[in-house]
């Protein structure tokens, strides 16, 4: 087992951890604010309630697990360009 093995393996390790991130990316919502709880739908002056969650939370949150997937892939495709480097 050489080095390019282990490179392999973290990029597996990446590439898993990126599709986790972009599930939970696409299933997080944030709570509503108190008085708001159980409403599924609402569009009032103090918040904004889409499927049971508040939406600029929600967005927040999605954004900063979709910025992680990215990283998460990123990291998997240099570490393939490195073990295909090593391998020559």
């Amino acid at each position: 087992m050489g080095c390019v093995f282990y490179v392999n393996l973290a990029s597996l390790f990446f590439g898993l951890l990126s599709a986790i991130f972009w599930v939970v990316s696409a299933i997080v919502k944030a709570p509503p604010p108190p008085g708001y709880e159980g409403v599924k739908n609402a569009d009032t002056w103090k918040a904004t309630i889409v499927d049971g969650g508040e939406l600029y939370g929600t967005l927040r949150l999605q954004s900063k697990w979709n910025s992680r997937a990215a990283f998460a892939a990123a990291a998997t495709v240099l570490l393939q360009i490195v073990a295909n480097m090593l391998s020559i």
